[in-house]
């Protein structure tokens, strides 16, 4: 009976248990976490510690080796004896590692690379065999490497190592406010004081306790967490159970490493039920695992970073919780939830509408997401009026009252609702086919009447007076629409055409005003003119660059928001008139992944929001945003010719010319997943140019000469602290060095000399060419001078012998007009006188027809007009006598028979006969023309 009552009891306790467990899991907002996998940091599964240097870069201790995360990029150093790394510890610029029989530190080179340098190897024939270094501790001057059966202590001021050994005593060490203890196997727990150790506490034997994880102070008490049992403090010289509720939970986790928060919480982590966050008094704050967010539930090493920053080393993979951030995470994950839509604050309840249905929730109270009884599906808005609060769901609009929905529509789709001025029991709603009046009768809402005249979908629709409605039409723009008094018909309806429709666009009435907002800006109605005009103010919400919607949300505070690619903005009214400011919080859009102009954020209390996404939402607490502090580095030049060697980095970098392809590796080692950093740089003095996300520069084939360069980087508009200038070099080309610039000059000189000298004598043999070239025409202008005195002798001459050639043929013609007229007197007087042929004046008619004067004359003559025939006629044919010269002179003149046979007093048959006879003498054939003969002697 008795066990029969314990069992059942114990099964009611695991019942009660599990069930809280459920409605805790169900209700926690987790911190963002930045998950990164295998695949990311490219090297094995596990991780086993954590560690931070002292420029907030992250060291992991991987079964690979080390794993170094500068906030950009992973790297992975092999570890240096092929065995797994399993602790790990930053001093100063040194990172102590341990493992399987090997201890030592890493430390960087000028190229920015880690070397390692083994400190085992000092003391290699005294280690334990097949001992594994668990932790490393700092202490003063002293670093402490632990293993399971020793202590080494490494003095970095001598470089001297001493150990403690008890092989059958287990050790573990701590370091709590500079002071180091040991837990040993046998339960006692020891302070080390100057070599020595001293016992603080001791377990009772009762508790069997053989592994203490973690110590804490807290409030000046010593705590330690065990294993298995939870949580412990000291009392005396004793350890006795800290009695807080989060022990009874430790009972069913196997706890493997613990940490001390620096705000006092405690977080720990289970082997297989990831991450439990705990108070500092020893309550549930919250529990992380693969259920909601983390990467894997075996959690082997926590660590706080500089900016508090909780890094988790899991067996598969490695996680940094936001732990500080402002913003907590509710995931959906299973899909129960769905995306968020609508959110409200009614009476002390968060309200949230998804596509699954309507959830709620107790602001003040610890409790789980529960479902409102009567409504599933698609949920579009939420509505209060006074007390009572509405909700429009695809199916219609519904009432909320004590956590159940009523139905109040039959048609489907309602958008929103609005309250109508001066009408208190009327509202107004939106939906798919239109408008309708809700009315309050009698303290409950129904269905009153359907507008008519507008049947378009309706979804932004906002009121200027109880009679005037602005509503916003996505495809087909603004319309401004009347009422009847009693609101059963619209009075007149227009489609405003000086404001343009747009994708995404939204209608919002905010401090009075009716804005209008899409890609181009928020645009704010002018009542007189009844015209949207811009605002210049509220438009700095968004730029054209960071537009996704035109979604603006008014919130109780008086904050405007907008959503837009690389932010959320919201503008805030100051205490004075028109002092107004926007603020920008880097919540990326691909992180809040909202469907476009759906967007919805809203007021929970002061200063905490609730904004939806796709699946789940997330809080943010403006009170604990904080400006964000950070540097940026320059961690790796790398040359790209040349095998992308790693160079270092000096004060002043000079490089031969050919490594001048250069990449640039920086990165700001800031560890939010919702502070997005973006790089930029500038070359000399020009202007910084935006990189983006992307840590790494390239330059192509840089010039010779020296170059300028600096870096920073931008996270939700803060500069980081410092711009890192570097100064580098690029040296000349060995053709373009001092000294062969000396030899090019040389050879400039002597080619100059050489060429003068050349071009003297090419000059100088020019100049004679030319001074031939000019005698040479002088002598061609002599010639063609002589020519023309030449010509004009012989054109005189030829008028000489033309004139000569005239009185030739004039006294040859006055010979034979002569010689015919002698012979016709003869023939007269013959005839008509009596005179004998003896009588003197036929004497004289003879001698004067055949005088050899005339033939001197002639032969004169014609020795003047054609020179030296006749020698040239009778060399070529000397048997020629002088009657045959004769008469080849006469048919030289190209005379005709009748015209010679005056001049030779004979017959024209005689002179016929006196040709045929030369043609015998000159033995011409009968082809030859005689007197072409003649011509052409």
């Amino acid at each position: 009976m008795f066990l029969k009552s314990f069992i059942g009891s114990k099964i009611y306790s695991l019942f009660f248990f599990l069930c809280c467990v459920s409605s805790v899991l169900l209700s926690q907002e987790i911190p963002p976490i930045i998950k990164f996998q295998p695949e990311d940091y490219h090297s094995e599964n596990q991780n086993w510690a954590v560690t931070q240097s002292n420029d907030k870069f992250i060291f992991v201790a991987n079964n690979e080796g080390l794993l170094e995360y500068n906030g950009a990029d992973w790297k992975l150093y092999p570890s240096p004896n092929n065995t797994i790394i399993r602790s790990l510890l930053s001093d100063d610029k040194r990172i102590y590692s341990g493992a399987y029989m090997e201890f030592g530190y890493w430390l960087k080179d000028k190229s920015g690379v880690l070397n390692y340098t083994s400190l085992s190897k000092l003391i290699e024939d005294k280690l334990v065999e097949d001992e594994n270094i668990w932790n490393i501790k700092k202490y003063n001057k002293w670093v402490l490497f632990q293993s399971f059966h020793r202590v080494y202590f490494y003095n970095t001021v001598t470089e001297e190592i001493n150990f403690i050994t008890e092989k059958d005593n287990y050790y573990r060490i701590f370091e709590v406010d500079n002071t180091i203890y040991i837990f040993k196997k046998d339960g006692n727990l020891v302070q080390l004081e100057n070599g020595l150790q001293k016992v603080i506490a001791s377990f009772p034997k009762e508790y069997n306790v053989k592994l203490v994880l973690s110590i804490f102070k807290i409030e000046g008490n010593v705590f330690v967490l065990t294993r298995e049992q939870g949580f412990f403090k000291i009392s005396g010289q004793t350890f006795v159970k800290w009695e807080v509720p989060i022990n009874n939970w430790l009972k069913d986790y196997q706890v493997f490493c613990g940490i001390q928060l620096r705000d006092g919480n405690l977080m720990l982590g289970t082997i297989s039920n990831g991450i439990i966050y705990v108070s500092k008094n020893g309550e549930l704050i919250n529990k992380i695992d693969q259920a909601n967010g983390l990467a894997n539930n075996t959690v082997l090493s926590l660590y706080e970073d500089f900016h508090g920053n909780v890094w988790s080393a899991l067996d598969n993979g490695i996680n940094c919780l936001n732990v500080q951030s402002s913003i907590r995470e509710f995931n959906d994950d299973n899909g129960q939830f769905g995306t968020a839509y609508a959110t409200i604050r009614h009476k002390n309840t968060i309200y949230i509408g998804t596509n699954q249905g309507l959830f709620y929730k107790s602001i003040d109270k610890n409790e789980s997401l529960k479902r409102v009884v009567g409504i599933k599906g698609q949920v579009w808005s939420l509505f209060k009026s006074g007390d009572d609060l509405f909700c429009g769901h695809t199916s219609g609009a519904y009432l909320i009252t004590n956590f159940k929905a009523s139905k109040i529509t039959d048609f489907s789709g309602t958008w929103n609702f609005r309250e109508i001025p001066s009408r208190p029991n009327l509202l107004l709603l939106g939906h798919y086919s239109g408008l309708s009046v809700l009315e309050k009768v009698n303290n409950k809402w129904r269905f009153k009447h359907k507008i008519e005249g507008f049947n378009n979908s309706a979804r932004f629709f906002e009121f200027v007076n109880k009679n005037t409605l602005y509503l916003n039409h996505e495809y087909k723009g603004v319309y401004r629409l009347k009422f009847t008094n009693d609101y059963s018909k619209i009075h007149s309806s227009k489609l405003l055409s000086n404001i343009p429709k747009g994708k995404g666009s939204g209608l919002t009435k905010y401090d009075n005003k009716l804005l209008y907002s899409y890609q181009e800006g928020v645009f704010a109605l002018d009542s007189v003119l009844d015209i949207f005009k811009k605002d210049s103010v509220a438009s700095l919400l968004f730029s054209k660059e960071e537009y996704i919607s035109g979604k603006l949300v008014a919130d109780s505070n008086g904050k405007l928001w907008s959503f837009n690619k690389s932010a959320i903005a919201y503008l805030n009214k100051g205490l004075v008139k028109n002092d107004v400011s926007v603020s920008f919080i880097p919540i990326q859009n691909y992180l809040r992944k909202s469907t476009v102009s759906f967007e919805n954020i809203s007021n929970i209390s002061k200063d905490l929001y609730l904004l939806g996404k796709t699946n789940g939402y997330l809080l943010l607490d403006l009170n604990k945003r904080k400006a964000v502090s950070h540097r940026i580095y320059l961690n790796e030049i790398l040359v790209k010719n040349n095998d992308s060697l790693s160079i270092p980095i000096s004060e002043k970098l000079i490089l031969p010319f050919k490594d001048n392809s250069l990449i640039f590796k920086f990165s700001s080692p800031v560890y939010s997943k919702y502070e997005f950093v973006n790089y930029q740089y500038k070359l000399n003095d020009n202007e910084w140019v935006s990189l983006g996300n992307v840590s790494e520069l390239d330059f192509e084939n840089l010039s010779f000469g020296n170059y300028k360069i600096a870096f920073r980087s931008l996270i939700g508009g803060e500069y980081s602290e410092n711009t890192f200038p570097f100064s580098f070099e690029i040296r000349p080309p060995i053709y373009f060095t001092k000294m062969a610039v000396a030899l090019y000059v040389l050879i400039f000189l002597f080619l100059a000399f050489f060429i003068h000298k050349v071009y003297k004598k090419y000059y100088n043999k020019q100049s004679q060419e030319l001074m031939k070239e000019s005698l040479r025409r002088f002598e061609i202008q002599k010639i063609q001078a002589d020519k023309e005195v030449i010509k004009l002798k012989n054109d005189k001459l030829s008028q000489e012998i033309e004139a000569k050639n005239r009185e030739l043929a004039i006294s040859t013609m006055s010979i034979v007009k002569r010689n015919e007229f002698l012979h016709s007197l003869r023939k007269e007087l013959k005839k008509n006188t009596d005179l004998k042929e003896g009588n003197e004046v036929f004497k004289l008619i003879e001698e004067n027809l055949n005088s050899s004067k005339d033939w001197d004359f002639f032969k004169e003559a014609f020795n003047n007009a054609d020179k030296d025939f006749l020698k040239r006629a009778k060399k070529l044919h000397p048997n020629l006598t002088h009657n045959n010269l004769k008469f080849c002179a006469y048919l030289r003149l190209n005379l005709s028979s009748k015209e010679i046979a005056p001049l030779l007093n004979i017959s024209v048959k005689s002179v016929e006969i006196r040709r045929y006879r030369l043609r015998k003498k000159l033995n011409l054939s009968h082809e030859t023309n005689l007197t072409d003969y003649i011509l052409n002697i």
